[in-house]
């Protein structure tokens, strides 16, 4: 059965989720989840969430899904054991020392990969089953051919995002916030800089523009192919989103998953997606399931833009800094309604660098486009939008506009309010038994429970005896139970019953049957370890190995072709970071570094998609003498088995001793420092990319093809004074890292 997941970042999130027809929703408590500017939710609240969730057959996934530092291990375990106590179904979770420590202390827990363990190859699945997990959320830069292969290749389940924010960083592993402002992605706290406008240099050309913007994701016309691959999850991004998106993302998903075997997206859902939340003129529709992706990157805008649906056609002043503005709109406009203005010249500005703002907020400039919200209208007074005859309206706003500028609607009221207002029952069957000399009996009873409830000894009617009718009429009234009375049978025999009595069998019934259903639909409870809690609430010291390494990238064998610059008899390892993936290549870099060859270290590649990993296996394969690899992602761990030896680099982000303990029991002879480790004097270098990109930031920047390959070494991207480099690394695909 397939699997509509939902966003709940907050309360009305959370309902609107239900209401719209999810299977299941994720979100986050207190702490411990990469949300942490959600409202989110306490545990003093979550028992009865999770009971409303599952009285409708919700599944509830807690995201616990940051690293865990040593310190925090005991906090972590006290909120995962008041969730498991509210019968939570899953946890969905990042580190890998977590993960050690809620098996041990619950073993019967279910675990779900998080995406930020960037799995997307069979390699890294056939990790995550070896440690107990039993779903993977994947990567969003899996291929199709590789979520057949890890379907094929494992029991796991398969999550998949299909709608909502991309993030540019492969998986979500992202460094840059940590490094520019101390605020990890990887511990909720991420500032998204790469929504911000960068420039970029190489090969004397450069370029402006939100470079490292990605557009929103739209998989709807992929729905049955993915579900042909494997995928039994359908996962909306946007717990930071309004209810109302997350009210249109689940009712257009709900169709088309319902729908027949060619269920396509039509022009009206898609325009209801785009209202929802929609950056720039388009999603991205095919995204990476195909390998690297040629059009990721949203250059021009960086926010929400909506549909566009007409032009100003004139604006007058009115009064003390208040204008009178006439639109036109292809669709129609109504008080409370979302637009944003934009000149013709928008996005050629945006493209010349000219005044590059980020905020999109009702008021706020993005650079000459205006945002506004109609209800601003009725707080000065001056009432609604108003028409003024066929696709033409008027309002007041403060805002300036300028005639000819284009309206683009960002949300819509009365769509909100039909989507919102929807409500979720569970059917239920009665059956009213009222014979006079017995008792009263209701039994109720629904797909996954019933029960009968039993009242007062019926007495025969003396003057007026109660009709199947009249008992029928007062029983069928649900009011805001929760449930629907779909039928109700009745049989008496010419009795009279008072009608607060048949309410009151009729609630005691109901509210029986609403907790018989919540047990019915939720997990059986989870057994506690209680010797395993008591040491998992404890703390074990992460102690990393302290080996001395060179990371040495295609761009720096210059250095040791003239002589070197480091001196080799003080490393344990020279790490090679090729330009591309060969035997050749690997060890063409090896000679030029001058290292004897037990000194050789490669580093493997942050992504390997299936055909990335038979081009790595045949170079490793010709070179018998390359003992010892570098891993960055948990698929390295696979090559253990395979017989080499293995590090735990600093892209497995090992923060806790438990952690620490996971990698090395997976085969890591060493484990080094993650880059936010406070053990380490900054964050970056040459080991590990702030970002790894599986799109060509060349094809945005020159709109080239891999016909027409534009790729030169030395392509920097700045941020005023900020400076990064970007990188190659060349297997089947191409990958690219942003360094410092």
């Amino acid at each position: 059965m397939l699997e509509l997941l939902a966003p709940a970042g907050d309360l009305k999130s959370f309902e609107a989720a239900i209401n719209c027809g999810a299977d299941a929703v994720y979100l986050g408590l207190s702490d411990f989840n990469a949300r942490k500017k959600a409202e989110n939710f306490s545990a003093e609240n979550f028992g009865d969430i999770v009971n409303k969730a599952h009285f409708y057959g919700v599944k509830v996934y807690v995201t616990v899904n940051t690293l865990v530092r040593d310190c925090e291990m005991p906090q972590l375990i006290s909120l995962v054991k008041a969730a498991v106590e509210a019968r939570a179904d899953a946890f969905i979770v990042q580190d890998l020392g977590a993960a050690q420590r809620l098996k041990s202390a619950f073993p019967d827990i279910v675990l779900h990969a998080s995406t930020q363990l960037g799995i997307h190859n069979l390699y890294g699945a056939r990790i995550a089953e070896k440690l107990g997990f039993k779903r993977v959320v994947l990567s969003r830069e899996t291929t199709v051919d590789d979520i057949r292969a890890i379907r094929d290749g494992t029991s796991l389940e398969i999550e998949f995002f299909v709608q909502g924010a991309l993030c540019v960083a492969f998986s979500g592993n992202c460094y840059l916030s940590a490094v520019e402002q101390n605020a990890s992605g990887n511990r909720g706290l991420c500032k998204q800089l790469c929504r911000l406008p960068y420039r970029a240099e190489t090969a004397g050309k450069s370029a402006e523009g939100f470079l490292l913007s990605a557009k929103d994701l739209c998989l709807a016309d992929s729905i049955r192919e993915l579900a042909s691959a494997g995928v039994t999850s359908f996962k909306i991004e946007g717990r930071l989103r309004r209810e109302g998106y997350v009210a249109s993302a689940v009712s257009v998903y709900r169709r088309l998953i319902d729908g027949a075997d060619n269920a396509k997206l039509s022009d009206s859902d898609r325009e209801t997606l785009k209202t929802a939340f929609c950056r720039g003129v388009g999603y991205l529709e095919r995204a990476y399931l195909d390998g690297n992706a040629s059009d990721v990157i949203e250059k021009d805008f960086n926010n929400h833009t909506g549909v566009e649906v007409g032009r100003v056609l004139d604006v007058e002043p009115f009064k003390t800094d208040l204008y009178r503005v006439t639109v036109s709109s292809r669709l129609p406009l109504s008080g409370g309604d979302g637009l944003k203005f934009f000149s013709a010249s928008a996005k050629a500005d945006r493209r010349s660098g000219q005044n590059l703002k980020s905020a999109e907020s009702g008021g706020g400039r993005v650079d000459n486009a205006e945002g506004i919200k109609f209800r601003e209208t009725a707080s000065i007074g001056l009432g609604d939008v108003k028409s003024c005859g066929k696709e033409q309206y008027v309002f007041v706003t403060k805002t300036e506009i300028k005639k000819g500028w284009r309206v683009h609607l960002i949300s819509s009221e009365e769509r909100d309010c039909a989507l919102l207002s929807r409500r979720r029952n569970v059917g239920v069957r009665l059956r009213v038994t009222a014979i006079a000399g017995e008792p009263l009996s209701v039994f109720a009873t629904t797909d996954t429970a019933s029960v009968t409830q039993l009242g007062d000894i019926c007495e025969r009617a003396r003057t007026s005896p109660l009709s199947v009718d009249n008992i029928r009429a007062q029983m069928s009234k649900a009011g805001d139970s929760g449930f629907e009375i779909i039928s109700c049978e009745v049989e008496t025999d010419g009795v009279f019953v008072a009608k607060s009595i048949l309410n009151a069998a009729r609630r005691t019934a109901l509210e029986t049957l609403a907790e018989r259903i919540i047990t019915a639909n939720g997990m059986a409870d989870i057994k506690i370890n209680t010797s395993e809690l008591l040491f998992a609430n404890s703390t074990l010291n992460v102690e990393y190995d302290k080996l001395n390494l060179l990371f040495v990238h295609n761009d720096d064998l210059g250095a040791f072709k003239s002589g070197g610059r480091f001196d080799s008899k003080t490393l344990d390892f020279t790490v090679l970071c090729p330009f591309e993936y060969t035997a050749e290549e690997i060890e063409r870099a090896a000679i030029r570094t001058g290292v004897s060859k037990d000194k050789i270290a490669l580093r493997l590649p942050v992504i390997a998609n299936g055909l990335d990993l038979m081009l790595l296996d045949k170079a490793l394969g010709s070179l018998p003498w390359l003992k010892v690899l570098v891993s960055e992602n948990i698929y390295g761990f696979s090559y253990a088995d395979k017989g080499y030896r293995v590090i735990a680099g600093a892209g497995h982000n090992v923060l806790n001793g438990f952690a620490e303990k996971v990698c090395k029991n997976l085969g890591a002879e060493a484990v080094l420092p993650s880059l936010e480790s406070e053990e380490r004097d900054g964050i970056g270098g040459d080991e590990l990319p702030l970002m790894t990109f599986a799109h060509c930031p060349y094809k945005t920047v020159f709109g080239n093809g891999c016909g027409n390959c534009k790729y030169k070494e030395g392509m920097a991207i700045w941020r005023g004074t900020h400076k990064y480099s970007v990188r190659r690394a060349k297997l089947h695909n191409c990958y690219f890292g942003l360094f410092k």
